[in-house]
């Protein structure tokens, strides 16, 4: 049934690859859950193009900014630490980013739930970039549960436009040995 609401559906809507031993994820625009992202919205508020081959999700305007979604932990490498980030681009005509962060939150069960506010306005005019930066959370050796994580900014009250997200990424850390 269409819904004003996008509703993340991840078969299909994922990639995984390896770093230094350790799964890596990587999410499209179609895998999260996107408030007045859905076809009754009619790309009054969000509209989705192409860059390349990759879905975009492109930001017409919003009060709210609600973006979410949920992965299960066995797609990630357990004792693993890793990075969560949104890969973005802000428009030179962005506007709304000006007064209040934006807030980036990942969820372990378990765990506490850690999360980063970025000022998006700092990124305006630039190419893709990821952010948050340092936004991390281990994933546990019983990987059996569901992470959740989200980007939003919903109490400023600012109409926001200009925001362009192609991708969320999931990145191990791994090590890295120098030889001297």
């Amino acid at each position: 049934m269409p819904s004003a609401h996008q509703i993340g559906d991840l078969v299909g809507n994922y990639t995984t690859w390896e770093a230094g031993g350790k799964k890596g994820l990587t999410l499209n625009t179609k895998a999260v859950n996107v408030i007045w992202g859905g076809e009754l919205s009619k790309s009054r508020y969000w509209k989705a193009s192409l860059d390349g081959s990759t879905q975009v999700l492109e930001l017409l305007g919003v009060y709210w900014l609600e973006i979410s979604g949920k992965i299960p932990l066995s797609l990630l490498s357990p004792n693993t630490k890793y990075s969560l980030v949104f890969n973005i681009k802000l428009t030179p005509a962005a506007s709304g980013w000006e007064k209040c962060p934006v807030v980036f939150k990942v969820s372990v069960p378990g765990k506490k739930t850690n999360a980063a506010h970025v000022n998006l306005y700092d990124h305006v005019d630039l190419n893709w970039v990821d952010v948050p930066e340092g936004l991390q959370f281990s994933v546990p050796e019983d990987n059996s549960g569901q992470l959740a994580f989200a980007m939003y900014e919903i109490e400023c009250g600012e109409w926001k436009k200009g925001l362009s997200i192609r991708e969320i990424r999931f990145i191990p850390e791994t090590t890295v040995t120098i030889n001297i």
